[in-house]
């Protein structure tokens, strides 16, 4: 279906795409053929990145190139992009302006299972405030948080505990948080994230 979800600014455009196609219908719109094996993931993959063409037609993959980090970048070309996708979503975010990180994640419990692993002790506190009923919620929105700023910087090597460090946020479906990355101490950095039926998506442009 057309994305469902589109902001743009000055400085950037995203969309977020629900995934109701199969891999042909993708195949068909756009330039870019997937290597996942899993059919699933490989529509996922498409799915990214027919939501980056919705935003910046006639998109150019074929000039993609991953840096070391992890990062996709347009090689000889001005414009930053991100992608994220998960269980029946994907996302994509574009700026001729600033560096970009996007990333959805699905809301499900199993994040509890980890969230010692990603998480200060500072965050924790701040998911002890929020309650139990609502820990699953807002430890899903601290991971894909956690991503964005991870994806921004794009070039690996990052403890997401002790590095990447949310300050403060908004417990609402839709809001900002407040964060320091102790790579670049100098710098707050203020990200933006909503919720739609059951991921987050969160967004940062600096």
């Amino acid at each position: 279906m057309p994305l469902v979800y589109i902001k743009k600014s000055d400085a950037f455009q995203l969309g977020l795409w629900k995934i109701e196609e199969d891999i042909p219908f993708f195949e068909s719109a756009i330039n870019y053929r997937s290597n996942a094996t899993n059919q699933e993931k490989a529509k996922q993959q498409l799915a990214a990145r027919m939501a980056l063409q919705k935003l910046h037609g006639n998109f150019p993959f074929h000039q993609v190139e991953i840096l070391d980090g992890g990062k996709p970048v347009l090689k000889n070309n001005e414009s930053k992009f991100s992608l994220s996708h998960c269980n029946g979503f994907s996302a994509a975010i574009i700026s001729d302006k600033n560096e970009v990180g996007i990333d959805i994640e699905l809301i499900h419990d199993r994040v509890l299972k980890v969230e010692k692993k990603f998480l200060n002790n500072h965050e924790l506190n701040l998911l002890d405030s929020v309650g139990a009923h609502h820990r699953v919620v807002y430890s899903t929105l601290f991971w894909s948080l956690k991503e964005t700023m991870y994806k921004w910087w794009g070039k690996g090597s990052v403890d997401f505990s002790s590095e990447i460090q949310i300050t403060e946020f908004d417990a609402n479906d839709e809001g900002t948080a407040v964060m320091k990355f102790t790579k670049l101490p100098e710098l707050f950095f203020k990200l933006s994230y909503i919720r739609y039926e059951n991921i987050w998506m969160s967004m940062l442009c600096k």
